[in-house]
């Protein structure tokens, strides 16, 4: 049989056509790339996320297809999806992104979760957090923009936002010296966003440009997969 080489093709061609088809794969545009995304994501569920391989999960979460979503987190809770991955500068990034990305209502409530859960994580010691990633006032709004008022602060998402929030504005204490004028920035924002949600007289729109408030619904964005 001719070997590959034989026939001018190099591994990395090899490798670099089969990452081509891998890619289209994950636009998730139509419904049999959809079928095979799902089938991808099972794949890594029985694999298991870890330290190492945690990129390509974020990437399909990502994809904001609830169907893949569900085929990937399966039945693990999805706030700790992420619990054992050590939080970084770059997942806390892609989170943020994610955030800032999406319209309010864009992002599938599993996949906000699995976001969400990081950030409780991180900021649970404000400080700490802040020096692994210095959110900045944009950060915050684009997270409080997912906040759902027509749910009260027991709403699941809701309370995990707002528990982030608090931790953020903490970054200012009575009790510690002055901090910098992007750290006061940043805690002042999250509280406020925090304060005009909480107070049944207040809206967002107060808190955050109300560009930044429109609603999308994720179920009309994504493609239903074939069969």
């Amino acid at each position: 049989m001719q070997r590959w080489e034989e026939a001018g093709w190099g591994q990395a061609d090899l490798d670099k056509l089969e990452l081509s088809f891998l890619t289209n794969l994950l636009k998730v545009d139509n419904p049999i790339g959809v079928a095979a995304a799902i089938a991808y994501a099972r794949y890594l569920n029985m694999v298991g996320i870890n330290a190492d391989n945690y990129p390509v999960f974020l990437k399909l979460i990502g994809l904001r297809n609830h169907w893949v979503t569900d085929a990937l987190i399966g039945d693990t809770n999805p706030d700790s999806y992420f619990s054992k991955v050590q939080p970084n500068y770059f997942i806390l990034k892609e989170c943020f992104q994610a955030f800032d990305q999406a319209s309010r209502g864009g992002i599938y409530p599993k996949s906000l979760l699995a976001y969400l859960g990081i950030l409780k994580v991180t900021y649970e010691n404000s400080l700490e957090g802040y020096r692994v990633y210095p959110l900045t006032s944009k950060d915050v709004n684009a997270m409080g923009k997912h906040l759902d008022e027509g749910q009260d602060q027991r709403f699941e998402l809701n309370a995990i936002i707002l528990g982030v929030l608090d931790k953020v504005a903490s970054l200012v204490d009575p009790g510690r010296p002055e901090e910098d004028k992007q750290i006061v920035a940043v805690a002042t924002q999250a509280n406020n966003i925090r304060g005009k949600f909480l107070d049944l007289n207040k809206s967002l729109d107060e808190a955050i440009p109300e560009l930044l408030l429109q609603i999308e619904d994720y179920a009309q964005l994504e493609t239903a997969p074939a069969g």
